[in-house]
């Protein structure tokens, strides 16, 4: 007979259940779960319908399937869109699987999410690592609902509000109507009111600016305050627009207050220069120009007429003096230049003469007759220049003697239209030049990024290492599990046969037993 033989395939799991399933295809399959796992697991999906997500007590959907979509129902209801679609597709792939789980996974980190999981975890239905992730999610939205429930509460009561009143509460919302009313019945009582409307343009000063928008207002002028003794020369001045001010409303005190100022002898020029500024702010504003302030700036502008000319004076003497102190020069050079060509050709005359002339005098004498000519061309660029100026000076001082005349623009001669025209043609061609080797720089830039994006970077080559352990894993077990098939099949093969041979061992005991 033969002995009872221990079981070689036996092995303690304290935390490993082995029960049979059916797999997608219908057949029946060895499963083993972690105990720890499946604990989790059942608190996950406790948690989750206790939240309000009712889809996890579904007994058709798969683990994946639940704990994704409450994921998804959690991370909505705090107002993050997600372009996932709860009704899955049935038997996806891993691939399909991680990226659905890389569209969660990209959120978590913008909602400050403390727990920090990877795609391939919630793939694997790793519940051990999914479960504080839930519970962060499930208390952060639970948080969220109530604090939108609070602001619709307050919403729904102002416009409650807004159209309806209560009996007891009509006595002090028609009390806050009459503050309201006397409230907007004194702003407006007491608002700005203009009386005048300013004609001109602005002044640059901001100073100014703003004392001229107070006057078209009726506003008190600002008062400058001024620390050094210039400036308080300079503001002795300001008094007579304090008093101007006041005469703003009675039109008829203006022309007195003027003449009172015109008349001071004491004032300097800065103050007369500050009486007429703010006199010509009124006439601006008024509409009104005095006789005064007309002949006023008609004697200034005579005297920047005559500095002007004075001006033009002193430079036309300059330039009369550096012309014939150029002249002289000049006169000089072509003496000089007359002098030195003819001994330049006596030289060359005697040296055709004689057989031992040398090359090395011919060179400084034509080197000394460059420098002379280089030297006569800078003289006449020179004067050249000058007789530009005094065309614009005396351009210039007819303009200021002749202030209404329009000046004409003048048409462009041939040689500078034909001169614009080549600078821009010129221009274009840079411009396509410059494009096209623009357009050449940026393909050759996107043809190295489509190259550098094509390499995987460093959460790639993460993800697919731990993609392929998990895929080594998986495979190993398989192996492992396949490996004990065929040990088994051999040990019921050499079991088979051992029986056999006592079955047939003992058909011939019992054949010759009956013997």
């Amino acid at each position: 007979m033969a002995t009872k033989q221990k079981n070689i395939f036996t092995r303690s799991k304290p935390l490993m259940n082995i029960y049979s399933g059916i797999d997608q295809e219908g057949k029946e399959v060895e499963v083993r779960e972690d105990a720890e796992q499946l604990v989790k697991w059942h608190e996950i999906s406790d948690a989750l319908v206790a939240a309000g997500y009712y889809r996890a007590q579904l007994q058709g959907l798969s683990a994946f399937d639940k704990i994704v979509g409450g994921l998804t129902w959690c991370i909505e209801l705090c107002d993050i869109d997600m372009d996932i679609s709860l009704l899955f597709e049935e038997n996806l792939t891993i691939g399909k699987k991680i990226a659905l789980t890389e569209k969660i996974v990209k959120v978590l980190p913008s909602m400050k999410c403390p727990y920090i999981i990877e795609p391939h975890q919630i793939q694997g239905l790793d519940f051990i690592n999914i479960y504080p992730l839930v519970q962060w999610l499930i208390k952060y939205s639970s948080e969220f609902r109530e604090a939108k429930e609070d602001e619709l509460r307050k919403f729904a009561v102002m416009q409650y509000e807004k159209d309806y009143i209560f009996e007891a509460d009509r006595t002090r919302f028609l009390q806050n109507e009459k503050l309201l009313r006397n409230l907007i019945a004194v702003q407006n009582l007491y608002k700005p009111c203009r009386v005048r409307k300013r004609k001109g343009a602005l002044p640059a000063n901001e100073m100014e600016q703003v004392n001229s928008v107070l006057s078209e207002y009726d506003q008190r002028m600002l008062m400058h305050v001024s620390n050094s003794q210039d400036q308080a020369k300079q503001d002795e001045g300001l008094d007579f627009l304090y008093d101007y001010e006041k005469s703003l409303a009675d039109p008829s005190e203006i022309t007195t207050e003027m003449e009172r100022c015109i008349n001071d002898k004491d004032h300097n020029e800065d103050t007369a220069n500050t009486q007429v500024h703010y006199a010509i702010l009124h006439s601006e504003l008024t509409g009104d120009v005095p006789k005064e302030l007309e002949a006023r700036e008609k004697a200034k502008y005579s005297e920047d007429i005559e500095k002007l000319t004075k001006a033009i004076d002193i430079m036309e003497k300059e330039f009369e003096i550096v012309q014939k102190d150029h002249e002289q020069r000049m006169e000089e050079a072509k003496t000089k230049y007359s002098d030195l060509l003819n001994k330049l050709k006596k030289l060359t005359i005697n040296l055709m003469k004689t057989d031992d002339y040398s090359d090395k005098n011919l060179k400084d004498f034509y080197k000394s007759l460059k420098d002379l000519a280089k030297e006569r061309n800078e003289l006449t660029t020179l004067i050249q220049y000058r007789e530009k100026e005094h065309k614009k000076l005396e351009e210039a001082l007819r303009q200021a003697k002749e202030p209404t005349k329009e000046i004409e623009d003048k048409p462009l001669s041939p040689a500078e239209l034909k001169d614009f025209q080549e600078r821009e043609k010129k221009l274009k061609d840079f411009i396509s030049s410059i494009r096209v080797e623009l357009g050449h720089l940026n393909r050759q830039v996107l043809r190295y990024t489509v190259a550098i994006d094509e390499v995987p970077g460093a959460a790639e080559l993460l993800q697919y290492e731990k993609r392929f352990v998990e895929l080594y894993n998986q495979v190993a077990s398989k192996h492992k599990e396949t490996k004990q098939y065929y040990i088994f099949y051999n040990t019921l093969y050499e079991v088979k046969l051992y029986t056999s041979k006592e079955l047939s061992l003992l058909n011939s005991i019992l054949d010759n037993y009956d013997e």
